[in-house]
């Protein structure tokens, strides 16, 4: 599999808006959370942020097979806006499509978007043009979606639980496992598919409240959570030099005395 880290950011990115902080002007880039998975034969994206057009452009990702999200906040759902444009056919945008010869026309996109029934119910009050235009599928905790040659499995994390549901996914082709978590205060392991974040070769996963600022959770519960996963490699993800008020290298020390990596936009492994 190749994986690619298409954010690595919190809600308000870095920089933040409206910010002239030295943490905001001196710090690489970080867009709100997203991940590619890749093989020969599948492509998924997990999470749709405000800035999956820029990811997507970025990585030269023109074809996706299925679009997962882990629950409804605008930095994970806001770009169903653009997958919107995209599942629109050309003659919808056009007032003249006759006008266009059929080698002018671009490719149609086509996709599933995945999704929990909290995260589809607030889609469909909020902007039910977009849960009436996409290919909305929903999820169940533990119940794989084969997609090509991958296998994700939705499994429940403490994210403002109860009052609705945040989803991570393993993502699992032949014997390598990779997990995505990026908003979480724990992982839930007592709960129907709740096991399903152990034991993989690449975790991405809150790191926020190992640093200043408390994320989801408290640090006590985010470093039991994360020893408790066992992976072979993890990458933190939800990260702000903004809120934190750390630089990069200082927060990438503390990363790495924990024993987990920075994650970085655009990091490219390969498992």
């Amino acid at each position: 599999m190749k994986v690619t880290l298409l954010g690595s950011g919190e809600a308000l990115g870095v920089p933040a808006p409206l910010c002239d902080c030295t943490y905001c002007e001196t710090s690489q880039q970080r867009r709100r959370p997203g991940l590619a998975v890749e093989t020969d034969h599948a492509t998924v994206v997990l999470d749709v942020s405000p800035d999956v057009k820029e990811q997507l452009n970025a990585t030269n990702t023109t074809d996706v097979d299925a679009f997962f999200v882990t629950h409804h906040h605008f930095d994970h759902a806001g770009g169903l806006h653009e997958l919107n444009h995209a599942a629109m056919a050309f003659d919808e945008h056009m007032l003249n499509p006759d006008e266009f010869t059929a080698d002018e026309r671009p490719h149609e996109a086509s996709f599933a978007v995945h999704l929990s029934p909290t995260a589809c119910l607030h889609l469909s009050y909020s902007n039910s043009h977009l849960a009436n235009r996409l290919d909305l599928e929903l999820l169940s905790h533990g119940q794989a979606v084969q997609v090509g040659d991958l296998r994700v499995v939705p499994f429940p994390v403490d994210h403002a639980h109860p009052m609705f549901d945040t989803l991570g996914f393993a993502v699992y082709h032949d014997e390598t496992k990779v997990v995505y978590a990026p908003d979480m205060g724990t992982f839930l392991p007592e709960r129907e598919g709740g096991r399903e974040y152990e034991n993989a070769d690449l975790l991405f996963a809150e790191g926020a409240a190992l640093f200043r600022a408390e994320g989801h959770g408290s640090k006590a519960d985010l470093r039991a959570a994360l020893e408790s996963a066992n992976a072979e490699q993890t990458v933190l993800l939800n990260l702000s030099e903004h809120l934190q008020r750390m630089s990069t290298d200082e927060m990438r020390v503390v990363a790495t005395n924990s024993g987990y990596e920075l994650g970085q936009d655009f990091e490219t492994y390969h498992v």
